[in-house]
């Protein structure tokens, strides 16, 4: 279907499509419906006509209201590419899983594609569930809940039925029930890499889908790289990033150096007082969130003055953007030197005040690479010189 039918059947029709929100590399915010994607572009229809975006210079599509988030489902299936699914049920037999998502429908999929089976929810459990689907085996482990803990197994996982997991322990299959089972972990060969996605889609139960391919037949339609094809309404859609590869975090990053220098200088570093004062990623100084002006981040840096950063910068990027203020923890008091360069070239020198607002920061970094940032003290003694570099990222 073309562009402008689509556009047309809209308008005759009456349909209210749900309206979206793109943001792109150069900062600007595109809204609209959407009524076409594919790998290489989105349009985007609204009152005025229709705008097409080349979905290169796109970071993300994102739904403009929040979508209703459905009740997760109980079984997490994980495959080899990355996606993160929340479904209601995995049964398995003969090389061939069938995965029954949260609206009904099944997809199947070659049990090579899949990396691993989660039963049962808890925050304990999950962390060691994390550690033990992060280590590499040379086995399928098979988890077993005891109490508040994990217990793996190493063998061959056989078929899964409602009802129980196979399990091959030196050579006798046991027929384990899956109450009791927390899930398992496929093992893979190192060859078995997929095909890389093109984007990543969240959905309303909260699965994350990595996609290769994407198209819009009235619903969103994608494969993932292990093959699985996908059909949903767009009113299930959350978000569909693109921004893999166009976009870096800082606080992903490792710095080439951490440096934090106290007000009254010493003859020798107190490990303990260096420990207390490091930089803090993805975090505030006191709490789990980064809180500016009321507006909590996900992503970023707390930084007590005097601390220097240096990043070595990846090639092929050209803005940095942040969001900058003193921590909401000590404002209105509060006020510290943010000096940002890259290479021997100042790029930003400014005084950051808690009775002032959070500043917003777009810096070209394009050929730069080593980026320096220090937060130096203010006038304030070093009382309260705590600022936080919110959505500290470089974009290409």
């Amino acid at each position: 279907m073309g562009t402008d039918t689509a556009i047309f059947l809209t308008m005759i029709l009456g349909l209210a499509l749900p309206q979206f929100e793109a943001q792109t590399l150069d900062g600007q915010t595109h809204t609209g419906e959407l009524i076409e994607l594919s790998a290489d572009r989105a349009t985007f229809g609204t009152a005025q006509g229709s705008t097409t975006l080349e979905t290169e210079n796109i970071l993300s599509i994102a739904a403009k209201e929040p979508v209703e988030q459905s009740e997760k489902p109980p079984v997490v299936v994980e495959l080899t590419d990355g996606s993160v699914i929340f479904a209601g049920n995995y049964i398995a037999s003969e090389g061939r899983a069938r995965i029954t998502l949260a609206n009904g429908e099944s997809v199947e999929s070659p049990i090579s594609a899949v990396h691993s089976v989660r039963f049962h929810g808890g925050e304990l459990q999950a962390e060691q569930w994390t550690r033990l689907t992060g280590t590499k085996a040379d086995s399928d482990l098979l988890v077993i809940r005891a109490d508040e803990t994990l217990d793996s197994h190493k063998g061959v996982i056989q078929n899964v039925t409602q009802d129980t997991v196979g399990f091959d322990l030196d050579g006798e299959i046991l027929p384990v029930k899956r109450t009791k089972v927390y899930g398992f972990v496929y093992r893979h060969g190192d060859g078995d890499e997929p095909p890389p996605a093109i984007c990543r889609i969240t959905d309303a139960t909260g699965s994350r889908w990595a996609a290769r391919i994407v198209g819009l037949e009235g619903a969103l339609q994608w494969e993932t790289p292990t093959g699985l094809t996908v059909s949903q309404p767009l009113e299930s859609v959350v978000r569909v990033d693109f921004s893999s590869g166009k976009v870096v975090y800082l606080s992903d990053m490792n710095p080439d150096s951490m440096n934090w220098t106290p007000f009254f200088g010493t003859k020798r570093r107190m490990p303990s007082l260096q420990q207390f004062y490091a930089p803090k990623f993805d975090r505030g100084f006191d709490s789990e969130v980064l809180s500016l002006d009321g507006v909590q981040y996900r992503k970023g840096l707390a930084l007590n003055a005097r601390t220097e950063l240096v990043y070595r910068l990846p090639e092929g990027f050209s803005r940095f953007r942040a969001v900058v203020g003193i921590d909401d923890a000590v404002r209105p008091g509060g006020r510290a030197r943010l000096l940002i360069c890259g290479d021997d070239r100042v790029l930003l020198e400014t005084d950051v005040s808690g009775k002032e607002p959070p500043q917003s920061l777009e810096l070209d970094v394009a050929g730069v690479r080593r980026l320096t940032i220090l937060v130096d003290y203010g006038n304030e003694l070093g009382a309260g010189d705590r600022i936080l570099i919110c959505n500290a990222r470089i974009v290409k």
